[in-house]
């Protein structure tokens, strides 16, 4: 394989330590921390961890997250058995909660942090701050849970069904959900664990100053019982939110990040630092990584499973398939790990990483993967204004430049190889070679009817399975962005473009693609400076997902065929 090929491994910016010695990973409680962090890294800036309660996930932090992202950066765990983690063979405990924490965050090396808990999560930042002092700064508690006066499972009940009729009807969907992924066998394992919990007579054992937050119309973390654990605190104070119920955070999280933010400034040891934007950007850049560890399959400490990187309302996400080489070449995988090629592969319109996932499973083989979603596609955020293919080459550059990637082989599909013809040209020293699978759009049939018309005749030849992606994907992409981007494509002189790109280009289609035709695909192969064009019997517009193992396969060739050619000027 040629030295182009290669790359720093790409992976989250956090260092990660080993596991502590005698514990059993293997066994060890699934968690998946989600961190995000200025891209350039500000000194003194504070950094918050955040704990979720009974039965939710990381996302019923996503506003609060927002808010102290402006001053720092965060973590939110999402704890084993809930969020999508797998379910520990046994109940947990609030100490057991505390260690898992605490293993996330010593792996993380975090210290000194802002231990932000809502609810049950309120008993776990506790209990974790007495056990080790070293990881709390401060803690801040958020309709803590439970007092004891009212701590019977059929009381407790009765209060969060009252709860539910003051949130905001998206709040309680998103705790329907999260309870529904979670699992009422689950939910129910543990709820005596939280109801038995004394929080008021452990919270006196705390060295850390405390801040206590409760929404005024919060039925269960009353007031009452607020201000007693305010009494019982050593340092303490307690905010109410006017108007909010139990998920204050939600509806309220700009009135609760600012109480926090107002907390650490009156801490004589705390210095505040907020973002600065970077490279003229009217917003902050910042990067997201999320992470899993202790799940039973013992996956390496701390591997990063998606990385993002947000610059206003911009952002793209890349999902990464470690490489998965075969069984005789696991021997030595140290160095044969910095040695493996670096695939990134783009969709096309409307579409997301899930598009392309068939692909990116046969490619991990051979390589690490990198599967994108650009800005609007997928979870993404959907940007006001539409973006032309340059834009989206630099934030993907960008992206790929924060994950470590020096050098990689470029994949696009469909309107996707317009973003990935750009990338090659702004940024050749990252791209060693070029894939177009199905190229779009057609010179000849550049208007929206055409290609509707197009589509939907090759659509209805695809398997099931693709379709059901296409139609999901095009679901949350939404009409205004889908024919934003297709403003976008449908503009693009890819003809004009490709014939600039020095790295050599390998292009694919199905013989019976309808999308992209076989002379428009020849004629783009004819006019590159290195191409080739490669077509496979039977297939249609995606002939990534239906033969995903042949077209690997002539990737694969590709790269081989090619990499003596990259070579040359070297040996020169």
């Amino acid at each position: 394989m040629s030295a182009s090929h290669c790359s720093t491994p790409p992976g989250p910016v956090i260092p990660a330590t080993a596991a502590p010695s005698g514990r059993d990973t293997a066994h060890a409680p699934a968690y998946r921390l989600h961190s995000s962090r200025p891209a350039i890294p500000v000194p003194g800036a504070p950094v918050f961890v955040l704990i979720h309660g009974l039965g939710m996930s990381h996302r019923y932090f996503a506003g609060l997250q927002r808010e102290l992202g402006a001053v720092g950066e965060t973590h939110i765990l999402d704890l084993p058995g809930f969020g999508g983690t797998p379910k520990p063979g046994r109940r947990l405990s609030v100490g057991d909660y505390a260690h898992v924490i605490a293993e996330a965050m010593d792996t993380a090396q975090l210290r000194s942090c802002t231990l932000i808990g809502h609810s049950m999560g309120a008993q776990l930042v506790t209990e974790l701050a007495i056990r080790r002092p070293d990881l709390a700064a401060r803690v801040v508690l958020i309709g803590p849970v439970t007092d004891p006066v009212r701590a019977s499972a059929l009381t407790h009940t009765l209060y969060l069904g009252l709860d539910t009729l003051l949130e905001r009807p998206m709040t309680t969907l998103l705790a329907v959900g999260a309870y529904a992924r979670c699992g009422l066998p689950w939910y129910f394992t543990e709820l005596p664990v939280m109801l038995k919990y004394r929080l008021d007579q452990r919270l006196p054992l705390m060295t850390r100053p405390v801040l206590i937050i409760r929404g005024t119309s919060d039925p269960i973390a009353r007031r009452d019982w607020c201000a007693r654990l305010a009494d019982a605190s050593r340092q303490s104070r307690l905010a109410e939110i006017p108007g909010q119920a139990h998920a204050a955070h939600r509806a309220g999280a700009a009135a609760v990040g600012a109480a926090i933010t107002r907390f650490i400034e009156e801490d004589p040891h705390a210095s505040v630092s907020h973002t600065a934007p970077s490279r003229g950007l009217s917003s902050p850049r910042r990067v997201t990584t999320v992470q899993y560890a202790g799940s039973p399959q013992a996956r390496p400490e701390h591997t990063p499973r998606r990385i993002s990187l947000t610059a206003g309302d911009r952002q793209a996400r890349a999902h990464l398939i470690p490489h998965r080489p075969e069984a005789h070449a696991a021997t030595n995988a140290g160095a044969y790990e910095l040695t493996v090629p670096v695939f990134v592969l783009t969709h096309g319109i409307g579409m997301s990483h899930r598009y392309l996932q068939r692909l990116g499973d046969q490619l991990s083989a051979h390589g690490r993967v990198v599967l994108l979603d650009l800005p609007g596609a997928g979870r993404t955020i959907t940007p006001t204004a539409a973006m032309p293919n340059a834009a989206k080459a630099e934030i993907v550059g960008d992206l790929l430049d924060e994950m470590g990637v020096s050098s990689c082989v470029v994949i696009g599909h469909s309107m996707g190889v317009q973003s990935a013809t750009e990338l090659a040209l702004e940024r050749p020293g990252l791209v060693s070679q070029l894939v177009l699978i199905g190229a779009a759009v057609d010179a000849g049939r550049r208007t929206v009817p055409q290609q509707a018309l197009t589509l939907a005749v090759n659509n209805a030849l695809e398997k099931p399975s693709l379709n059901a992606i296409q139609f999901t994907d095009m679901l949350r992409c939404g009409p205004r962005w889908y024919l934003a981007e297709l403003g976008v494509a449908m503009k693009y002189p890819l003809e004009d473009r490709l014939p600039l790109v020095e790295q050599p280009v390998l292009l694919m289609r199905g013989a019976r693609d309808l999308v992209a035709g076989s002379a428009w695909s020849r004629a783009l192969a004819e006019t590159a400076l290195d191409g080739e064009l490669v077509e496979v019997e039977g297939a249609f517009h995606g002939v990534h997902h239906s033969t995903a193992g042949t077209v690997a396969e002539r990737i694969m060739t590709f790269l081989a065929d090619t990499a003596d050619r990259l070579d040359e000027p070297e040996a020169a």
